[in-house]
């Protein structure tokens, strides 16, 4: 009877934290939108699963703190990602801070994500998979996957690549169908801003032979 007292405690005490931190981040989300010119719209999703994999996962999936407007020119929308994965009576939580960037075209969906430690030996002493690229610090820090590998190499050009190697580690991207999505895991509200930034300067590089032969 103690031990399932003790364990109630704690189940309230752990609840009522992350209700407290949950709160707290929903104010400062509103509060960095108020200073960038963004619109709060809580967990109003409208925009579906945009044709990434991502907001497919898990048995459920949830959009919070969603955030619509400008950065810049470049319309974009932020959100605060989940998806939940549920194994009989297990459940795992993997929780995303995203940013969707129109580009006002169709193109081949690119993915590109950040090997792991053991993906990048594997690289380095065999060759993981994915496409190759001429730089082989690229190679080895980033796994590709497209639609169109012919397409893929045109989208990421020396240019497309020098911009990638100066992200912070922790970004994923998806190029496409119709919008460029930069992502991480979590993140804390004051970084949000940089992963806005990013969004901007990558759609800002994608080639303009990429952009005359794509239809809008």
């Amino acid at each position: 009877m103690v031990l399932f007292v003790l364990f109630f405690i704690v189940v309230v005490v752990v609840g009522g934290a992350s209700y407290l931190l949950g709160q707290q981040r929903i104010r400062d989300i509103a509060a960095f939108a108020g200073a960038h010119g963004l619109t709060v719209l809580g967990s109003d999703w409208d925009l579906d699963d945009r044709g990434f994999a991502l907001f497919r996962a898990g048995n459920r999936r949830y959009w919070r703190n969603v955030l619509r407007g400008q950065w810049g020119d470049l319309p974009v929308a932020y959100c605060d990602y989940s998806y939940v994965v549920s194994d009989g009576k297990n459940q795992n939580t993997v929780s995303f801070s995203n940013v969707i960037a129109t580009i006002g075209m169709q193109i081949p969906q690119v993915r590109v994500s950040p090997r792991g430690a053991i993906g990048a030996l594997a690289e380095k002493a065999i060759g993981a998979p994915g496409i190759r690229f001429e730089s082989i610090e690229f190679n080895d820090r980033f796994d590709v996957q497209a639609d169109d590998d012919a397409f893929a190499v045109e989208l990421i050009d020396a240019q497309m690549i020098e911009t990638l190697l100066g992200l912070d580690h922790r970004y994923h991207l998806v190029f496409g169908p119709g919008d460029v999505m930069v992502y991480s895991h979590r993140l804390a509200v004051p970084e949000i801003g940089a992963l806005f930034d990013a969004t901007a300067l990558i759609v800002q590089r994608i080639p303009a032979l990429v952009r005359t032969r794509t239809v809008a």
